[in-house]
């Protein structure tokens, strides 16, 4: 008899513990030499988040602080001046890549033939403009290969002023287009930030009246000149 209550003992413990069946699946627990060894539960490893994720994660941070950056990113006229930089570290060693083949470069011999050389390599850049007002810096455009209308033209009319255009300069439009100009041997050369070759007009007047829009300032790094009062 006492053996028999032991054992009914024994099974109530085992039901109780087993969820009250002794067919029922076993638990998690195991024994490893006749000791319990609890196993951990599975684990299941999340996929790594898809790029269209991260661009709305990334999307949702612009927008939040859309007015911060805007407001950090916001250029008066001393700024858009301050913005060609022939002598910029990045801008003398793009121009050296660019006159390889010219051993001396010598500018009254060699200059249009470098400036289209010049223009070939901007428009390689591809156009994107960002969400937000963002200016990106030489480093920042030769590391993803693009940059928006002004910034392309901003690292053309750099490098020609490198290459000793001393008039080299950045007209912007109403339409928000923006072109280069420069002269050289009595005609004036008009680039856009997408054409791999300037076009030549007779005059500068010729030259404004070839762009998009109405001209409404120009700036290099020596000026800035307002053209229009719908600035």
């Amino acid at each position: 008899m006492a053996s028999l209550l032991e054992n009914l003992m024994k099974k109530s413990e085992k039901d109780l513990f087993s969820g009250g069946s002794s067919a029922s699946t076993p638990t998690t627990a195991a024994t490893l030499n006749g000791q319990p060894s609890a196993v951990p539960p599975r684990v299941s490893i999340p996929p790594e988040p898809s790029d269209e994720l991260r661009l709305k994660l990334f999307r949702l941070i612009i927008e939040r602080y859309r007015e911060d950056i805007e407001e950090h990113e916001n250029k008066s006229v001393s700024d858009l001046k301050g913005m060609i930089l022939p002598h910029d570290p990045t801008i003398i060693k793009t121009r050296d890549s660019l006159l390889e083949s010219f051993r001396p470069y010598i500018y009254e011999e060699h200059f249009l033939a470098a400036a289209k050389m010049c223009c070939e390599y901007v428009s390689s850049f591809a156009t994107l403009s960002p969400p937000v007002a963002f200016w990106l810096t030489f480093s920042d455009m030769q590391s993803i290969m693009a940059g928006d209308e002004i910034d392309k033209s901003i690292l053309l009319c750099s490098l020609l002023r490198s290459l000793g255009s001393a008039d080299a300069r950045i007209f912007v439009t109403n339409t928000k287009n923006s072109y280069v100009l420069c002269s050289f041997g009595g005609k004036f050369h008009l680039s856009a930030h997408s054409g791999a070759e300037p076009a030549v007009c007779e005059s500068e007047q010729e030259a404004l009246l070839r762009m998009s829009g109405k001209p409404l300032y120009s700036f290099n790094d020596r000026d800035y000149s307002a053209l229009s009062d719908e600035e």
